[in-house]
Parts: structure tokens; sequence; C-alpha cells
């Protein structure tokens, strides 16, 4: 037992346990990451449908063809995306670590499964659950009092398991074990510097940059500023030497890995972006609400109680929650994507909120009525009439799978599809699509919304002559046109849209375009000009 006690006490590296009930510890653990991991399976009926593996929203289904490429060819970095936008592609700001990271676990389970793209669907499915369990296991390790409190809540908030959850290979679910660590490791080296956190803090926050430079430089930013103001000698130790070292390694690595990526803006993307992005709801804006819902009641008085701890108890780490939180509020409200990162540091500030009470029990009581708004929404989402959307959705999957086989071959086959399903018809089935799900990809979005808003046909054709289109898939011409409206800022046609008259009309299209599949959801068009060019 004494061994075991050493183990989990080790000094500059994890919070110690209380030696006297090290079991009991190892439980609660055991449990609370047993319960992480099960919330993020909660919409496994979507995810895994009739022996076949379908992700949470299009960005996934591009990231998995990044994946498929590095897994069938290792060492290749994508730098361009041929299968959107066809056919000048894309050059993207993805980057490698996560491509990497989830073709590894593909690698790891090929033994374990029938063939090399059931390992791979797999991988994309687990890979951000698994990361959620390990940033988990990071802040119980990093946190003190009132861990398990932290711990809890980080299981269930809505916003953090939406970032983790099954079947949504995603970047945001590296980012948030990133942001843990620097973040962590941040406080500890202002409490009590050492060169094992320096390190942890230097490696996590230039991978976190390495993977994206928005958040994570947003977060620095703010960590740099309010280490200066506020713990300027202990900020400025010799440790720190070691932090920056490690943070130029990475990103330096980066560097030679990933290179650069500045490409011009595209007037199309400039012309258009404020339109697209209102249909993206994580770039929509976040009402005072809606932030409850993701962190709870206790959101609302913890600016105070942040205030009156580093007043009454001279709390230094307090002044730095104090403006995280007040900071990723207002951006959270500008952009919901802020909201992980929102309720992450609400998570990791709540050891220090919860100190504010005397008493043990006082503290829990209240943090356990503080949860109500997250409840509210987890029956929000579970709601009857939300389960019969995702059963449409489910429905919809299977039917566009179907036409993506159709597709499949050696032929080269570039489509015009919705731009929603687009990322999902170039993963299935190996063929280019004009439009796609990044804001780069907006130029093929466009043309495509143009294309299912015209009601000339020569006009449409002129439009998949220049993008060299082989085939046309029609879907739901209400949801198509309305979308489309909205990128394109113009009224939808009260008749006789190509959409429209794709889908309602199938066997008597445009003499330019030729009927050769069809199923309840879909219609799939072969246009023989297309195979010319």
């Amino acid at each position: 037992m004494d061994r075991f006690s050493r183990f989990w006490n080790l000094p500059g590296v994890i919070s110690p346990l209380p030696s006297r009930k090290p079991l009991a510890s190892l439980g609660a653990l055991l449990v609370l990451l047993a319960l992480t991991g099960w919330l993020r399976c909660w919409n496994h009926a979507e995810v895994f449908v009739d022996g076949k593996t379908f992700f949470v929203d299009p960005d996934c289904y591009s990231r998995m063809t990044r994946v498929q490429q590095v897994f069938e060819h290792p060492g290749t970095v994508v730098h361009r995306h041929a299968f959107e936008n066809w056919p000048q592609g894309t050059q993207p700001h993805t980057t490698a670590p996560f491509d990497y990271l989830t073709a590894a676990l593909a690698g790891g389970l090929r033994p374990f499964t029938p063939d090399s793209q059931a390992a791979l669907d797999r991988a994309g499915a687990w890979i951000s659950p698994l990361l959620g369990v390990l940033t988990a296991a990071f802040l119980w390790f990093w946190g003190g009092r009132y861990r398990a409190a932290m711990l809890f809540f980080f299981a269930v908030s809505p916003i953090l398991v939406h970032g983790t959850v099954l079947g949504r290979p995603d970047h945001q679910s590296l980012l948030l074990l990133c942001m843990a660590v620097a973040l962590g490791a941040e406080t500890r080296l202002w409490e009590n510097p050492s060169r094992g956190w320096a390190l942890a803090g230097g490696l996590a926050w230039g991978l976190g940059l390495w993977v994206s430079l928005y958040e994570p430089l947003g977060l620095l930013a703010i960590t740099l500023l309010l280490g200066v103001a506020l713990v300027r000698k202990r900020f400025f130790s010799w440790d720190r030497l070691a932090w920056g070292a490690a943070l130029a390694g990475v990103l330096l690595l980066a560097a030679l890995v990933d290179g650069w990526r500045m490409p011009a803006s595209d007037p199309v993307v400039l012309a258009y972006f404020a339109n697209w992005s209102k249909t993206i709801g994580e770039l929509t804006r976040m009402p005072f609400v809606g932030l409850l819902h993701w962190t709870g009641w206790l959101l609302i008085p913890a600016p105070l109680l942040f205030l009156w701890l580093g007043w009454k108890k001279r709390d230094r780490t307090a002044g730095f929650w104090f403006v995280l939180l007040l900071t990723l509020s207002a951006l959270t409200y500008w952009q919901a994507r802020w909201g992980y990162f929102l309720a992450l540091v609400f998570a990791m500030a709540l050891p220090s909120l919860l100190n504010v009470f005397s008493k043990r029990w006082l503290a829990i009581l209240v943090f356990a009525v503080s949860l109500w708004p997250l409840t509210v929404e987890w029956d929000r989402q579970l709601d009857p009439k939300n389960t019969a959307l995702r059963n449409e959705q489910r429905r919809d999957n299977l039917a566009l799978y179907d036409v993506a086989q159709t597709l499949r071959g050696k032929l080269q086959l570039p489509v015009l599809a919705p731009w929603w399903q687009s990322p999902a018809l170039a993963y299935w089935s190996g063929q280019p699509c004009v439009a796609g799900s990044s804001h780069e990809s907006l130029p093929g979005t466009v043309d495509a919304s143009r294309f299912y808003l015209s009601r000339d046909p020569a006009a449409a054709e002129a439009i998949l002559a220049r993008r060299r289109v082989a085939c046309v898939v029609a879907y739901d011409p209400d949801r198509v046109n309305a979308v489309s409206s909205a990128i394109l800022g113009e009224p939808v046609p009260p008749k006789g849209s190509m959409s429209r008259l794709l889908y309602e009309r199938p066997h008597s299209p445009p003499p330019f375009l030729q009927l050769v599949y069809s199923n309840a959801d879909f219609r799939v068009f072969l246009r023989p000009a297309g195979l010319e060019q």
C-alpha cells in the first residue's frame, strides 16, 4: 500500500491524493471516467447503423477523407483538398496531428476489424471519446479539492460532450486536451514553478497552436498578459525558458511538417462568407441563456466570487479564472464555437470557485443545484421530437450511402450535390465534389447553390460545364432551395427551380442530364458531356 500511495503522490507532477484512501480515490476516478465515456456514446444508435459508421457533421467526413489518405499512404501530409471545390480544390488550414492520431488508432484497430475501411471508420468514431476520457483523467490528477465535482461537470456538460462525442472526429477534441494541459500547467507554474510543468505547458501550447491558430492563439495571448500582470516574478522564472524551448520546438516541427499556409482570399469567399456563416451553428451567436445550459447557474455569480477570492484570500489564480471566464463568455456570445473552451475553463475553475464556501456540504449542494440548466438541455436533446429528427437523419444517411456506392469506381465522376452532403459523398464514393463544408470551398458551394436555384437550363448547364461535372445529385427541393437562398442572399424562385425539376420530375430532366439512379430521398443524374472532359 505504501508503494501504491507514493505512486499517486509524485511531487511536481500531479496533485496529491489522500494517502489514507487511495483505493476509494481510484474507485471514484474510474466511476467518473466511465461516466465520461458513457455519456459521449449517447448517440451510438445514429453512429452505428446496419453495420455502417456515420459521422456527426459534414466536417467530420472531410477530416476522415484526409485521414484515409494518410492511412493508405503513411508519411503523406495533406496540403490540398482535391475532393472539394472541384476542379480547383482548396488549400485548407487543417493540419497533420489529428490526421495521424486518428490514422494511428485505425492501425491499432486493424487486427480486430474485417478490413481497413472498417478500422478507419471505427477509429473516426472513437477517437474523440477517447480524447475526452484522457482529458478527464488529466483533470483528475491536476485538480485538488473538489476535483470530483470538476470531473463530474466535465462529464455531463452538453457542450463538452458534443466536443468529444462518438462519431465526431474533429480537432476540437484534441484541442480540449491540449488546452486543459496548457492552462493546468500555467496555474501550477504560477503557484510552484517546476521544470516538469514548464515542459508540459510548452508542449501543450505548441501542439494546440499546431492544430489550430484560432482559439489556442487567443487563449495563449490572454494567459501571457495575465501572467505578466499578476505574477511577474514567478512568470519570468528560469523554468519559463524550458517552457519557451518546448513551445518553440513544437512550432518548428509544425513549420517543417505542415509549412505556413496563408492562401490569398478568394473574392467569392469574401462576398458570401457572411451569408454562409449564418448557416453554420458554431459561427452563430449564443445567447446568455445558452451559456447557462452549458455551464450552469454558477456562471452568473462566478466573476464576483473570484473577485472576492482575489481580494480576501489574495488568490492570484482567481484573477486568472475571472478574466478567462469573462473573455470566453463574450467570445461565445459572438461565436458559439468558443463554448467548448468556456465550459473547459469553467470546469477547471470549479475547485477554486467552490472553495469560497466554508462548509463542504454547502459547496456540493450549491454545485448540484447549479446544474439544473444542464438537465434542461439534456432533456431538450433527448426530446422525442429530436429523436424523430435523428431517425430521419439516419434514413437520409443510409440513402446517401447507397448513392455513394453507385458512384464508386475507377472512373472519375465529379459530383455536384448539396454542400452538407458533399463531404460524405466524397468520403464514401472517392469522387470529388463541387461543394464542401469549409469556407475555402465556398466558390464551389456558391456555384452549386446557383445551379439548384436556376430556372434557366442553359445557365445551369454552363455551371456544370465550367465545373466539369459528371454527376448531379438531387435532394428535397424545399431544403436545398432554402439553404441555397440563404447562401446567395436571393429569394427562392416560386416555381421551376432546377432542384425542384430534378427531384419531382426525374424522368423529364433537361436534355444534358440522364437519370441513372433514384431511391426514396435522392435522384442521381449523369451528364454524358462531363465524361469527355
